[in-house]
């Protein structure tokens, strides 16, 4: 018998509790120790933070680099300086220091990938930074 895990969509963890949208933990909950790798569902208007933190605030970390991948829909990415509109299939390696946010500018809801190693504390392993996408 082969050794593998499998997890179906209605079964992922999702962590945003009353915040709109979905934060889906896949990883993790499966029992992975080499990869992350989480699904963020971002309604209209919205923007990728913790539920309850301000929408301006980015974030950076202080060892891990990501991969983000658009699934569905088209999404603003802010990375240091630069804003780029990533659409369905495109992805973006953004490197540990490079301080980053996530909107969804867009009328339709949008769904991206984040891929990396595990933090044991991902949020001693961030540097949030606020004020940094403030809303237009």
């Amino acid at each position: 018998m082969s050794d593998y895990t499998v997890m179906r969509a209605g079964d992922a963890p999702d962590y945003t509790g009353d915040a709109p949208g979905a934060f889906l933990g896949y990883a993790k909950p499966m029992g992975a120790g080499e990869i992350a790798f989480n699904v963020r569902v971002l309604e209209p208007g919205t923007t990728n933070v913790p539920p309850g933190y301000d929408a301006a605030l980015g974030h950076s970390h202080t060892s891990i680099e990501e991969l983000y991948f658009v699934i569905e829909g088209e999404l603003s990415v802010k990375l240091g300086d630069d804003v780029l509109t990533l659409g369905p299939r495109d992805a973006v390696l953004i490197p540990a220091a490079t301080v980053r946010s996530v909107r969804n500018e867009s009328d339709a809801p949008a769904a991206f990938a984040m891929v990396s190693v595990p933090l044991a504390d991902p949020v001693a392993g961030s540097a949030f930074h606020e004020g940094f996408w403030p809303p237009s």
